[in-house]
């Protein structure tokens, strides 16, 4: 195949687009197969991932190598990548402990350098991780979430749908949608109002999450009691998402550190 160079190193199994383009001593090993219009830069590995459209790795980027984990058994596991992602340099992906549920990474995200994404991921799509976040296994990332740079999730934890994690969060606990996180112990320290204009959320609807905000995590009462309280009012399905989240949460929900500014809307 002409797009692939002649120092790189492919598996005969590997199912490859003719428009994909493959870089100088990459590598791509048995059971992968990967779409049209991909750019795979030099010095990459790829191994039992499956991948969609579009995508660019830069370079020096590790998919599908087996997990960091000692309970792995040598399963035949995978990574499943969507389209248009943009995977920087030296980014990990590895695929999953278990054959039955890939790692996985959705549409359109953006992983900066020195990135992540541990064995079990679930990662949406529209995310944006800066450079040297950790993601550890089994964490599951909702839409349009954004990670600055040196993050540090635990293992489990969830993080819902347009949160914002501040420089050098670290995340034991998950942390709801909508809103911004930060610290060691990371807690909420308000919404992420840009995020949620930017997704085209209505004037009413941020009203209604800044009023959700405040009653479950600065009302001072048990959160099992303001979610039952709020869910009675009949929410917006914006603010159900958020009250859902929080119901199903295992390892628990991180807390309020200070109060949001009543007057920004």
């Amino acid at each position: 195949m002409s797009n692939i160079h002649p120092t790189a190193i492919i598996d005969p199994s590997a199912k490859i687009d003719p428009s994909t383009t493959v870089g100088p001593y990459t590598i791509i090993g048995a059971n992968v197969v990967i779409g049209k219009n991909n750019q795979i830069g030099p010095f990459c590995v790829i191994e039992n991932t499956t991948m969609g459209d579009g995508n660019e790795l830069i370079a020096s980027a590790f998919v599908g190598v087996k997990p960091q984990d000692l309970s792995y058994n040598n399963e035949p596991t995978r990574v499943s990548i969507g389209n248009g992602n943009k995977i920087r340099e030296c980014v990990t992906i590895h695929r999953s402990t278990k054959a039955d549920c890939p790692t996985v990474i959705g549409n359109n995200c953006l992983l900066m350098a020195n990135s992540h994404i541990a064995h079990d991921c679930h990662l949406g799509n529209n995310i944006i991780i800066a450079n040297s976040t950790g993601v550890a296994g089994h964490v599951i990332v909702e839409d349009r979430v954004v990670m600055s740079g040196m993050v540090g999730i635990h293992q489990f934890v969830r993080v819902g749908t347009m949160a914002m994690l501040s420089g050098g969060a670290m995340l034991p606990l998950d942390i709801p949608p909508y809103c911004i996180a930060q610290g060691e112990r990371a807690r909420l320290v308000g919404l992420n109002l840009v995020g949620l204009r930017r997704a085209g959320l209505s004037r009413d609807t941020i009203m209604q999450i800044k009023r959700a905000y405040k009653h479950l995590f600065r009302s001072g009462k048990r959160l099992q009691d303001a979610l039952n309280e709020l869910e009675a009012t009949h929410p917006c399905p914006e603010v159900q998402h958020l009250i859902d989240f929080c119901r199903t949460s295992s390892r628990g929900i991180a807390t309020a550190k200070h109060k949001i500014n009543e007057h920004d809307d």
